[in-house]
């Protein structure tokens, strides 16, 4: 926003300001050759002796307050563009960039006197290499990271293209509660060209990402899908020109029902340099993409949305709505179907003058991962973690391992605990996202008549005994009502709470707390 600005007055200040005394345009010219080459001192101290020598000097005023945000200098800035607002015979084409600017000064000064809680923490070095690690994704269990590595390219001779972007691979150690060693993940997913920007279905299966320059595409950048069966990562393929087109696609982010996905794009119809737009997978096919419309887009760059787990919090980087500078990070809740809520800056010191962008939150809504250059790493840009401010979270939900026609219940007292199922914090209401496994269990059950099943609710130890053994079973008789609604008999079906009797782990850390809920079934 600052940099569209200052650009804007850069380009038609010059053309303008005409009809002054000679030595108030020649300091002004001065001050505009400054500020375009990054020298904001000493456009500063030409445009305060350009008002001197001619207090009315309006495009000088105006620049000045810019000049001083360029700063961070955000009182300064203020108190200029309040006096620019005073002033008499001002141009009324720059009445809407000075309130820009000083909405922009106000928010700063407040963000910066109210600060978020913010301690961001390295991933450490079997993420973080002295290569640039960025673009994290995570998968719903909260156990496997895939993100983008830039290093050298290998066996290359050639001097224009000296890096390569490669995906690279962690699994989340649970004894460790570290993540493992980062490896890189084998072809065809990887290639001698760049991959980058990926997102990966809640079960892992599914990833689809950015590649650039290919021969199958349709512009310069476009989305390829690929599916793992096994261990091994199918041939990616073209998304295809309903959602590619002649422009730039890149930078997904998929539902966590894998029904919609989330995309930046520079295409026609948007509403600015680059806008997030969403497709939807309807009957094997996905659907002509929808801007997601002015409440998200401006006329600056949005770009990096990550949909959270919940289905209803969008995260997002922005050059156009008011914040610190640059590109920051925002949040944005659904409203309904297709309405989203005013967007809302997510604070300073995570947003800085700086740009930020590429921010993912964890299933539980605490924890957001993000790469950054701003500090001491093992590489230029490294992966950090921080604890997510409690106004800025989406709704938490609990991940259980997904179900598939092998599932060990073909003899009773089998068990198997259930890795997609989602409830909200606190209370027994199944989240949407949790239609797909559930869908899945009861057409088990369908299919296979012979078999009965216990549903087990199972918590971790905070709160107390006895309200947790009644939220388990709560949960648990959820599980059975939607099962019952699909068609399985209610005599099939028995549940029961166990609250936090039954622990798989730790309670004394969020990891193992989240491995402890969750929800099982065990044939009768």
């Amino acid at each position: 926003m600052m940099k569209r600005i200052l650009t804007i007055l850069l380009i038609l200040l010059p053309l303008i300001a005409v009809g002054q005394n000679k030595k108030a345009q020649a300091l002004f010219d001065r001050a505009t050759e400054a500020a375009a080459r990054g020298d904001n001192d000493a456009a500063a101290l030409a445009l305060r002796k350009t008002l001197d020598a001619d207090p009315s000097f309006t495009e000088a005023q105006l620049l000045l307050g810019t000049v001083e945000l360029r700063r961070g200098n955000n009182e300064a800035a203020a108190h200029e563009y309040e006096t620019y607002q005073t002033m008499k015979g001002r141009n009324s084409l720059w009445d809407k960039e000075a309130d820009l600017g000083l909405r922009t000064a106000r928010f700063r000064h407040n963000a910066i006197l109210n600060p978020v809680p913010f301690k961001p923490i390295n991933l450490g070095p079997n993420v973080n290499t002295a290569d640039d690690e960025y673009l994290p994704s995570l998968t719903a269990d909260d156990h496997t990271l895939i993100f983008t590595r830039r290093l050298p390219r290998r066996n290359s001779t050639t001097a224009e293209t000296p890096y390569e972007e490669d995906f690279y691979i962690s699994q989340y150690d649970t004894m460790e509660l570290g993540w493992g060693p980062a490896a890189r993940m084998a072809e065809p997913l990887n290639s001698t060209d760049n991959e980058g920007a990926q997102t990966i279905s809640f079960d892992g299966r599914i990833m689809i990402f950015t590649a650039c320059n290919r021969r199958d595409g349709h512009g310069r950048c476009d989305l390829y899908i690929s599916v793992r069966r096994g261990d091994k990562w199918g041939r990616p393929r073209n998304l295809g020109s309903v959602v590619n087109s002649s422009a730039w696609e890149a930078q997904p982010s998929l539902s966590v029902d894998g029904r919609t996905l989330y995309f930046v794009s520079n295409r026609r119809g948007g509403y600015g340099g680059s806008d997030i737009w969403e497709t939807h997978y309807v009957d094997g096919h996905w659907t002509t993409p929808r801007n997601l419309g002015p409440v998200i887009n401006t006329p600056g760059d949005e770009t990096a949305p990550f949909i959270h787990f919940d289905n209803r919090t969008l995260y997002f980087a922005s050059t156009g709505h008011i914040g610190m500078g640059g590109s920051d990070l925002f949040i944005s809740r659904r409203v309904d179907d297709t309405t989203w809520g005013e967007p809302k800056n997510l604070g300073y010191p995570l947003n800085t003058l700086a740009d930020e962008n590429n921010l993912i939150v964890s299933p539980d809504g605490r924890t957001a991962l993000f790469s950054s250059d701003r500090y001491e790493g093992y590489g230029r840009q490294d992966l950090y973690s921080f604890i997510l401010p409690p106004d800025r979270r989406p709704t938490a939900v609990h991940y259980i391992e997904p179900l598939t026609a092998e599932a060990p219940l073909m003899r009773p007292g089998d068990t198997l605990t259930l890795r997609n199922v989602f409830f909200e914090t606190a209370k027994a209401t199944l989240v949407e996202t949790s239609q797909a496994e559930l869908d899945r269990l009861a057409e088990l059950l369908l299919d296979h008549t012979e078999i009965n099943i216990e549903i087990g609710g199972h918590t971790d130890s905070t709160g107390t005994v006895e309200g947790n053994r009644v939220l388990s079973e709560q949960r648990a008789k959820a599980v059975r009502d939607y099962l019952v609604e699909r068609g399985v008999a209610t005599s099939r079906l028995s549940y029961r709470g166990h609250g936090s009797s039954c622990p798989l782990a730790t309670n004394a850390t969020p990891e193992g707390r989240a491995l402890n809920r969750r929800t099982t079934i065990t044939r009768r």
